[in-house]
């Protein structure tokens, strides 16, 4: 059993700027509808004649242009920051950018491009079931094979290609995975917090379907809503959240999480509701290489190798999924290759280890990821 008090705090709070005129995002979904009619055709850092594609391309199920003029979605509230309604035919032609405020305070951008008509105006609050266009081929520039390019980025840079023929990592950390992203917004449990009451999750009969970071969990208090970290900063929580984690073998001694077999208790000082978001983790090579990617920056590499994502398989216990990843700092330099372990039974448990290629061994010992190390 572990209390968790300041550390917990200063792990997950990034309270940032809040815009109070602009409503936060908590709902999620893709930008086209119904998801089941639609593919991903150009998926997230896939590797097309030799580049990095830096979103995802997503076609009608029919494919070619049979989703001309279909409606295009913003993927949760947010504000309308950039419009381009140009008519000229080129690569990207008429696009949307939408900004978010997630519950951390952070801002997000998603960008949507070729469309063939536009419907929002610049700076105006839009909502997951309002159109902001209709896909298109880019006036003409891909002219029977329209499809809706699709990009989630940290910042509102300016736009530049969309392929990327080496990838920096110091690119990379400018763009999420929109999948990914998505998907780990996928599942949700709310609960009711009385005010200067103690609730505890086994009494009530919480029911939690996986293991999930605090780092996504949001409360709302009187139509305000920040992450749980940065609730318990402004002191609508209080610091001392309590876990009984005995079940899991020491794994995330050091980490709030919750899950199935996880008992927690907390204490609000006013009327809230508490949210719990649940990762569909339908996107684990997507997972494992945004792991990797992220210690090997740390490790002072730049650039990530192309087309050098893995899959092991099984790492021979049946517990793990491997994939590796290799990384160097440009043409003529070292090399350096990392393996990331996925539990099979618990897919926020990984682990990374670098990596000997040459002679399938690993180098050093394996470390385990902060499960709130999470986009």
């Amino acid at each position: 059993m572990r209390i968790f008090r300041y550390v917990f705090v200063v792990s997950l709070a990034s309270v940032g700027n809040y815009v109070l005129a602009q409503p936060v995002a908590t709902d999620f979904s893709l930008p086209v509808r119904p998801a089941s009619g639609y593919y991903d055709a150009g998926p997230f850092l896939s590797v097309y004649q030799g580049k990095y594609h830096m979103g995802e391309d997503w076609n009608g199920n029919e494919k070619g242009s049979s989703d001309y003029g279909d409606p295009v979605y913003p993927i949760a509230v947010g504000k309308v920051v950039k419009i381009s309604n140009i008519t000229k035919k080129d690569s990207v032609g008429k696009f949307v950018v939408v900004k978010h405020l997630l519950p951390n305070g952070e801002p997000i951008f998603s960008y949507y491009f070729h469309l063939s008509e536009i419907s929002v105006a610049l700076n105006q609050i839009v909502y997951p079931n309002q159109p902001l266009g209709k896909i298109g081929d880019a006036n003409g520039y891909y002219k029977g094979s329209a499809h809706l390019h699709f990009e989630l980025r940290r910042v509102n840079q300016t736009l530049s290609s969309s392929y990327a023929p080496t990838l920096l990592i110091a690119t990379e950390q400018k763009y999420l995975d929109p999948s990914l992203f998505l998907d780990d917004r996928a599942n949700k449990v709310t609960m009711n917090l009385t005010a200067n009451t103690w609730f505890r999750s086994k009494n009530k009969g919480i029911e939690i379907s996986d293991y999930t970071p605090a780092a996504l969990a949001y409360v709302t208090c009187h139509g305000s809503t920040r992450s749980l970290g940065s609730a318990v900063e402004a002191g609508w929580i209080d610091p001392s959240i309590w876990t009984d984690k005995s079940s899991l073998d020491g794994d995330w001694e050091d980490s709030l999480v919750f899950g199935p077999e996880i008992d927690f208790r907390i204490k609000a000082f006013q009327d809230c509701i508490l949210t719990i978001v649940i990762p569909g983790n339908n996107f684990q090579a997507e997972r494992a290489r945004d792991d990797m990617i992220k210690v090997a920056n740390r490790a002072g590499f730049t650039r990530v190798k192309l087309g050098t994502l893995t899959n092991l398989g099984n790492d021979g216990t049946g517990f793990y999924y491997l994939r590796s990843l290799c990384f160097d700092n440009g043409a003529n330099t070292g090399v350096g290759c990392l393996v990331q372990a996925t539990a099979y039974d618990g897919p926020l448990l990984r682990y990374v280890i670098w990596y000997e290629p040459a002679t399938n061994t690993g180098i050093g010992d394996w470390s385990e990821l902060d499960p709130n190390d999470i986009d």
